[in-house]
């Protein structure tokens, strides 16, 4: 963010002679420059706010932060939103890929986690199911982004999600072609780190998936996906709301939306369900043993 957007504008700058025309007119420069999406902008924009935030709190500035008041330029484009993946869609992936990226992609799929929360995933955070009627559960407790290791994205983040049988038996084959670690990354590189799964991509994704008639619309689409799929079974938006963890809704819906964890187990395994009658869908388990013979 810094390198490529703002360096060459701000780096000389005084931060007590910055004021809010001149945070816009930044604001402007980069939405002109390098035609980006009012989203970006706002990415731009809250990273220098949290600048001079971090200033004032580090006692190097004590006036009122002038990025507030600034505003995202109209003349940006809206973002594009990212397009969900069908089960269809899921079931020819899981049918054509490699592992682990078949592995990746199912749990990307099936839990709705966001990109930097299936990067971070430990062994150690899984917990398998512990009968037939019970899942398994995946606990968030870090995401990854690049090199850093940091914290999920908000504090609601860091529920555990379920894990349907599809994709326990998925994570077992995995967890045995590792060695059957008990702890480290889920997904982890040759030196043992977690994985660039957009690197993984690709490497070994993009052509397989050009072949088989697949567009990627990128790691994000699985949880749009997951969530058009629940909504496609007739699950309520607020089971959903509580699956994928959100907190970027309106604060009433925060205050009255309390569905308990009984409802998110039921709807998954409805989930779970409706992929064993998918006409598309590979029996998972022997796909997984497919690829490790």
């Amino acid at each position: 963010m810094w390198s490529h957007y703002l360096k060459e504008r701000c780096a000389t700058s005084w931060m007590r002679e910055v004021k809010t025309h001149l945070i816009q007119v930044w604001l402007d420069q980069v939405g002109r420059e390098h035609g980006i999406s009012k989203t970006t902008l706002k990415h731009v924009k809250n990273f220098l706010s949290g600048v001079f935030r971090h200033a004032a709190q580090q006692g190097y500035f004590d006036g009122a932060n002038p990025v507030k008041l600034a505003e995202i330029p109209a003349f940006a484009p809206n973002g594009a939103e990212t397009k969900p993946y069908s089960l269809e869609e899921i079931a020819t992936m899981l049918r054509v890929l490699p592992e682990p990226s078949a592995t990746a992609v199912a749990t990307a799929a099936f839990t709705g986690l966001r990109l930097g929360e299936l990067r971070g995933l430990m062994w150690e955070s899984y917990d398998a199911a512990q009968n037939e009627d019970s899942l398994g559960w995946l606990n968030v407790t870090r995401s990854v982004w690049r090199n850093t290791i940091g914290d999920p994205k908000t504090a609601k983040s860091r529920a555990p999600v379920p894990v349907i049988s599809q994709l326990a038996k998925r994570l077992d084959v995995h967890r045995r072609n590792c060695g059957n670690p008990v702890t480290g990354p889920i997904f982890k590189n040759s030196a043992g780190h977690p994985l660039d799964l957009n690197a993984c991509y690709q490497r070994d994704m993009k052509d397989v998936l050009r072949r088989a008639g697949i567009a990627w619309h990128g790691w994000h689409g699985f949880r749009r996906g997951l969530a058009s799929n629940l909504n496609r079974l007739g699950v309520d938006d607020s089971v959903i709301q509580r699956i994928l963890r959100h907190s970027n809704v309106a604060t009433t819906q925060n205050h009255y939306i309390k569905t308990a964890s009984p409802d998110a187990i039921a709807a998954m395994k409805q989930f779970s369900e409706a992929l064993l009658c998918c006409t598309c869908a590979p029996d998972l388990e022997s796909a997984a043993q497919e690829k490790v013979q």
